[in-house]
């Protein structure tokens, strides 16, 4: 075992990038865009985005009872399991 190795926390694997960036509505289509002002309307918040490279962003709300939802490119929203460990 290689005593340098150690466990990557979730702000290394993102390379030290917000959750939620400065300027996000323009990574967002603007179906998503009114999807988000919609459920932050009923008090949801905006749990963080994800920016995988060569991909479309993953945008997760959580509602107020703290379930995550995924927010598709047309705006639908489809539950989200794969918090990583968050």
């Amino acid at each position: 075992m290689n005593p340098r190795a150690h466990h990557t926390t979730n702000s290394e694997q993102r390379g030290r990038l917000p959750e939620v960036p400065f300027g996000y509505e323009a990574l967002l289509t603007r179906e998503q865009r009114q999807q988000v002002d919609l459920c932050r309307g009923i008090g949801w918040v905006l749990q963080f985005i994800r920016r995988p490279e060569f991909h479309s962003p993953v945008v997760v709300m959580q509602d107020v009872a703290k379930k995550s939802w995924q927010v598709l490119d047309n705006g639908y929203l489809e539950a989200f399991h794969n918090l990583r460990g968050c």
